[in-house]
């Protein structure tokens, strides 16, 4: 049976590689480091479940999605959005969340499979029923041969007897966790002090809007208070020029 392949599509390597390295010998797992290639992946590998970002350059997450619904044959794939802001992600979709599952950085890598073997198992076709001329199952009680019974009551009990050595499998798989839950953690931190601060910037650039219309507004006035005070110099400099006219006459007019 072909394994499962899952797009990972998220602008964090960081992130792409722990998740590649968490589903490494379960599914197949292609990378994408942005919306717009992310597009791209998803038309040429058809994968089976995606896993996306939604925070990302060039699209976001949302875009994206909107995009991959529109290839053929991926209308209906499981995809899982992954964010450590929920909030702006409620902002472009209205909660509850349709056509996709949410899943709220950090988590942890148990919790990543279960998700995605739920939703791969619910999509999976039912299995074949067996005809019912199938032979009839054995017994559940038959007669065992005593060296039989021996060597099953030896395999049972080496299956409830503690390991002699450590299962360093568990512990390898508990660090992978822990250090994804870390990346995650201070990824998510980063992006809410990247926003927090773009926030801030578009605050200060609307608030100097504000200060340029109110210096503008003054600009206005002066202008307005010379133009009027133009216009009173104005009228003043032809009553001086009118009186030098009649000055000058005047002088011209008396006899010698």
């Amino acid at each position: 049976m072909a394994e499962k392949r899952v797009l990972v599509v998220d602008d964090s390597i960081m992130i792409r590689k722990m998740v590649k390295s968490i589903l490494a010998g379960r599914y197949d797992v292609v990378e994408a480091s942005d919306g717009k290639s992310g597009i791209e992946a998803a038309r040429q590998f058809n994968p089976d479940l995606i896993l996306l970002d939604f925070v990302m350059p060039k699209y976001n997450g949302y875009q994206t999605l909107q995009a991959i619904r529109k290839i053929e044959g991926l209308a209906h794939t499981p995809v899982i959005m992954i964010s450590g802001l929920k909030d702006q992600v409620a902002e472009h979709i209205p909660e509850p969340f349709v056509g996709f599952e949410f899943l709220e950085k950090p988590f942890e890598a148990d919790v990543l499979i279960d998700h995605i073997e739920r939703l791969l198992s619910t999509s999976a076709p039912t299995p074949p029923v067996f005809p019912a001329t199938a032979p009839a199952p054995a017994p559940a009680y038959q007669h065992i041969p005593a060296p039989a019974v021996a060597g099953a009551m030896e395999t049972v009990m080496e299956a409830y007897l503690p390991p002699q050595q450590p299962d360093y499998q568990a512990v390898i798989s508990k660090i992978t966790s822990t250090e994804m839950l870390l990346v995650q953690g201070i990824e998510n931190l980063i992006q809410r002090e990247v926003v927090a601060r773009i926030t801030e910037l578009g605050d200060q650039v609307e608030s100097g809007k504000l200060r340029m219309d109110k210096l503008e507004q003054k600009l206005d006035k002066i202008i307005q208070l010379i133009e009027h005070q133009n216009k009173g110099l104005m009228v003043i400099l032809r009553e001086i020029r009118t009186l030098q006219q009649a000055k000058t006459s005047g002088v011209s007019g008396q006899p010698s």
